[in-house]
């Protein structure tokens, strides 16, 4: 009787140390109601995704401007293929040092709404150009992408602006000379702004009477010219 008792322990020992080994290196998915899901799949290493597309962007400073250069090549060694649900298919943002946001290109342009697909071959580039014309001097953060449903391609750099003829100021709005030009309560005096095309349109927005922030610029015999009003 002793011998078959201990024939008994061996044996269970041997069974668990077989089921044991046999689990080895899986992972058993327990679904919500309590039963087992199958196994795990091993999930690659974020070290391990490669991106399909690469992107970048270059800047300069020109003409009063600053030029933004932004490519997107394709890298993955196949076709690919890109769904953009309008005729903007890129868009940038630009930010201050707190974080705020000075400008967005899509505020700014309008586009179609046609649906556009994309074939992207292996090594082809999406090549798009910005001119933004009324940032004045300091520093800033821009980020450039895609607008597509399946890619984004975001790119964010510093962005230094050290050339600009442009100025923020503000006043108080004492009313409309003619189409093209206001007068300001401006530095402490009144003062003549003339109006740019853009501004002339957004002066229907604003209230005698009310203090307005603008970007301005100054020729060389001191007249100044309204370039946009910085309507929240």
């Amino acid at each position: 009787m002793k011998n078959k008792r201990m024939f008994f322990v061996l044996s269970s020992i041997l069974v668990v140390g077989i089921l044991n080994g046999c689990g080895a290196g899986t992972n058993t998915v327990i679904n919500t109601d309590g039963k087992h899901g199958g196994v795990e799949p091993d999930l690659p290493k974020q070290e391990d995704v490669v991106a399909e597309l690469h992107s970048s962007i270059e800047t300069k400073e020109e003409n009063n401007s600053v030029i933004v250069t932004y490519k997107v090549k394709n890298i993955s060694g196949k076709l690919k293929e890109l769904t953009f649900p309008s005729g903007l298919k890129a868009d940038y943002i630009v930010y201050d040092l707190k974080g705020t946001k000075v400008k967005q290109y899509s505020d700014e342009v309008s586009s179609t709404q046609a649906i556009i697909e994309v074939a992207l071959e292996n090594n082809e580039e999406i090549n798009t150009e910005f001119n933004i014309s009324d940032l004045t001097n300091g520093q800033y953060k821009i980020e450039v992408f895609l607008t597509a449903n399946e890619e984004e391609a975001k790119v964010v750099m510093d962005l230094h602006v050290k050339d600009s003829l442009n100025f923020q100021g503000s006043g108080e709005l004492l009313g409309q000379i003619d189409p093209h030009s206001i007068e300001l309560l401006f530095e402490g005096k009144e003062e003549a702004f003339q109006l740019s095309e853009r501004a002339m349109q957004e002066y229907s927005l604003l209230i005698e009477g009310t203090r307005v922030s603008f970007i301005f610029t100054e020729s060389d015999i001191g007249q100044k010219t309204i370039e946009k009003f910085l309507i929240e």
